[in-house]
Order: structure tokens, then sequence, then C-alpha cells
């Protein structure tokens, strides 16, 4: 038979200051005048930098063959460049109205949460949690080691995947400890690998800008002969020019961390995007000038062959510069996508385990490690192919898009009257969510396979949320075990679930 302090254990998670050994004796606790939980710690810079830092990761160092593929000439490849621009801000404006409205982290979650309810927003955390945001945290690590490592094997095209996969799990590994040790390490380190990756794209810009100055416009001719004229071409070609603006949103993650959400998360979203828009088509001009269109189809890292052309001897400078962009766009994703581990966790919708933080630290540390814990994983088979990942992924992302686009249009008229710090004008809404339709259904003429695999995914949460999450007798079946469990790691890791400080989300 159960002991009382097994019972305790079992069933209800202890917060900050509350340890107790298992026959319900208090333990000492750590730091009793100290509220365990999210602090609010992210600035209007910090802001600014996190969403630069994580659009601006290997997106823009590979994704111009996708887009140039695709859109079949230059001139529409960079339409479709400023159109993904475009697309990020209205999409982020309505993320500012959704984030100011439920100030809360976890960004879309939060938000299908609050609008229709919890299986809606398990879906999305189902999703992202398990696949969406560790394979992008694989992805752009593998990117980081690539680059890294190809200083070392300059006369081979790809560096052996050995040494990659044990760079890339070098990578999470160093972001896994920089996140769970400190909130402040991960936004200093987020600002200064920011401005490591402006200074990268900044010397390609300089590049194409010299190369044009000096008259050698000839890649510029009949910039639009060839354009497709397929639906569904131009809707992959935005796929491969979103997923290097991919994580527009992740501000909203850390709402509950910010000091100023309503003042802050405006700005902070209608700087950062219209600036790496500029820096995006600079940078795929200044390509177009070196290598030109074939150049660019013909180059699996075109950034290195930009500066193989054009540095000489000091080309290594740009495969280095890369690797800090990637490495912290790799922070920013863990940054930002723990908080809806820890969020979706929090509200049981994951092991109770996820929604705990560190009594010293103050960090979401075990929602932290079971996402660089499954990247890790990602890296032992051999990896996707770019496109297909893309696809796959661009898919689910703009599904759940799409759902909040929907739930801000419902929530204006469900709850007028509702307190909006920020209130974007109606059409904005309008606009997206029929941009965000059609990039949902044209793939599906040309490439059907990865969207469908995407969606049976989604929907497989279905019965992972009314077995788990929904229905009583299953979902407290492991309850012994399962708080056993979370107890023993409390104990050892130090952790709690957090406790709410009482702190005003509007504070000024």
């Amino acid at each position: 038979m159960a002991t009382k302090g097994e019972d305790y254990a079992a069933s209800e998670p202890l917060t900050g200051g509350e340890a107790k050994e298992g026959n319900g004796e208090a333990l000492p606790a750590v730091e009793d005048n100290k509220v365990v939980g999210l602090k609010k710690e992210v600035t209007l810079l910090n802001g600014i930098t996190m969403v630069v830092g994580v659009i601006i990761g290997s997106g823009i160092f590979i994704s111009p063959k996708g887009v140039l593929t695709h859109a079949e000439s230059v001139g529409m490849s960079l339409v479709i460049w400023a159109g993904c621009g475009f697309l990020a801000l209205l999409g982020s404006l309505c993320y500012c109205e959704m984030g100011t409205m439920i100030p809360k982290s976890g960004a879309e979650y939060s938000y299908l949460y609050d609008a229709f309810g919890p299986l809606p927003a398990f879906l999305y955390s189902w999703t992202l949690a398990l696949i969406i945001r560790p394979s992008s945290l694989t992805v752009v690590a593998l990117t980081f080691a690539r680059y890294v490592s190809q200083p070392f094997f300059p006369d081979c095209e790809i560096s052996p995947i050995a040494v990659r996969k044990i760079l890339a799990a070098t990578c999470l590994s160093l972001t896994m400890f920089i996140n769970c040790a400190s909130v402040k390490w991960a936004t200093r380190i987020q600002d200064t690998f920011t401005f490591g990756k402006l200074i990268a794209l900044a010397i390609l810009i300089i590049i194409g800008l010299i190369e044009l100055g000096s008259g050698n416009v000839k890649n510029f001719e009949n910039s639009f002969e060839g354009t497709t004229s397929n639906l569904a071409n131009v809707g992959l070609a935005f796929y491969s020019g979103l997923w290097a603006y991919d994580g527009w949103n992740s501000l909203n993650f850390v709402t509950e961390e910010m000091k100023n959400p309503a003042r802050d998360l405006p700005r902070a979203l209608m700087i950062g995007i219209p600036l790496v828009t500029i820096v995006y088509l600079l940078t795929n001009i200044a390509y177009i000038a070196v290598v030109g269109g074939d150049g660019i189809l013909n180059s699996a890292a075109v950034a290195m062959v930009v500066g193989d052309v054009k540095l000489g001897p000091v080309s290594w400078f740009i495969p280095i510069f890369v690797a800090c962009s990637t490495f912290g766009c790799v922070n920013g994703l863990a940054f930002s996508g723990a908080r809806l581990v820890f969020v979706a966790a929090r509200n049981g919708h994951m092991p109770k385990t996820l929604a705990m933080v560190h009594k010293s630290c103050n960090t979401p540390m075990p929602s932290i490690i079971f996402l660089h814990v499954i990247a890790m994983i990602m890296l032992i088979p051999d990896s996707s192919e770019f496109s297909t990942l893309i696809n796959y992924f661009s898919f689910a992302a703009w599904l759940s898009y799409f759902a909040v686009f929907m739930a801000l249009l419902y929530l204006r008229w469900k709850r007028p009257n509702a307190v909006r710090p920020y209130k974007v004008w109606i059409i904005v809404p309008i606009i997206i969510s029929l941009a965000a339709l059609y990039l949902l259904i044209t793939p599906f003429w040309k490439e059907p396979k990865e969207s469908s695999y995407a969606l049976v995914f989604i929907l497989a949460g279905i019965p992972v949320y009314i077995i788990f999450v929904w229905w009583e007798k299953t979902k407290h079946a492991c309850d012994g075990f399962c708080g056993r469990f979370t107890f023993f790691v409390q104990k050892v890791f130090n952790i709690s679930l957090a406790e709410e400080a009482g702190d005003n989300l509007y504070e000024t």
C-alpha cells in the first residue's frame, strides 16, 4: 500500500519552497524568499535581436536556390523574397494584437487555447514540440556544422557526415546548457550572434554593391524572362522563401518574460521584420550580381561561392560568420520553443515535469532539455532532403498561422470589448488569412505527399489527446508511476512548478 508521502508525490508536484521527503516531512527550502518562475528580463533590444536572430539563420544561405528553382527567373525570385517579407510583416501585426490581448507565453498554443479550446491547442503543441521545433533545431545545427567544418575540408564540397553530426551535437549541447543556465546568458548570446550574422550579411551585401557599382549588371538583364506561370510553383517558391523568414513569431513565445509586452512587442516586430526584409533583398541582389542565376542554382551554399569568388585567401570569413548566424538561430529556436512546451505542460497537455522551473536559474530547464534531446535523436538517421523538409514543415506551420488569424477574427466578433493594447486594421488578418489559405492549397497540386504526411501527423494527435488528456480513466491510469518519477526528478534537479508572481503583464 502506498504511503501518505507517496500519494502526495504521485498526485501533486511541488511548487517552490515546498520540497518534502517521501514521509511528508519538509526539506530545507531553497531560496524561500524567492518566487520561482519565469522572470521579466526581455527588453526591447532583446526583442529586436531575438526576432532578427531567429529569422536570420540558415535560410538566407540555403533558400535562394529553392526560390529561384520554382520562380524560374531572378526578377520573380526577388519579388517573392519581398512578398515573403510582406507576409511575415502582416502576420506579425496580427500576432501583435493577439500577444498584447493574451499576454501569455506559448504564442499559437495560448491563442488557440483561448479562442477555440484545448483540442486545437494540443494539436499545435503536439506537432511543434515533437516534430517541427526539434527538427528545425537539427537542420540549423547541421548547417552550423557544415559551415564550421568547411575551412578544415577546403577540397570537399561537403564535409564528412560524421564530422558534421558531431559538431551539430556539440552546438545543441552548448545551446542547451546556455538556455538552462540563465535567461540573461541566452539573451546576451542572442544579441551578440545577431550582430555577428549581420556582419556576415553586410560583407556579402558590400561585395554585391561593389559589383553593381563596377557596372556589372549583365546578370539582371531580362530579369523576368522565363518566369513561371504555374500557381503551384509560385506557392512552393514562397515556401522556400518563408522558410528563411521562419521565426517572425518567435517573440510571442516569450511574452510573459518581456518587461513591457504591450509597448515592446509591436515595436520589436515592426523594427525587426522590415530590417530582415531589406537585408534579404540586398543579399539576394548580391548573390545574383556575383554568380548570377545559374550560379545560385548550381550551388548548395551560395554564400561560400560568393566568398570564394571575391574574397580569395580570406574567404574563410564567410563560413565562420555564417556559423555564428546559425548558432544564434539555434539558440533563439531553443529559447522560444521551450516556452511553448512549458506552457502546454502547465495546462496539462504534456507531462507535468515539463512545466517546472529550476529554483535557482529560473529557467524552464526540463522543457529545454526535452527539445534538445529529441533534436539530438534526429541527428542519428540520415537527414531528409532540404526541399522536402521545407514543404513538410511549411504546411504544418502555415496551418497553425491560419488558425491564429481565424482566432483573431473570431475574437473580434466574440469579444469586441476585450482590452487590446494594440489593434490591427481588420483588413490585415483578412488578407493574410487568404494568403495562408493559398499557401496551404496550392502545394497539393505539385507535391501533395509531404503536405499529406504533415496533415496525417497532426490528426494523429486527436487519439493521443483523447487517451492521455480528455478521458479521465486512461489519464490517471499511470499517475502513480508518473507522480513518483516527477517527485524524484524534482529532488534531483532542484526544480518545481512555477509560482504566480502576481506581476502586471502590462507594467510600464
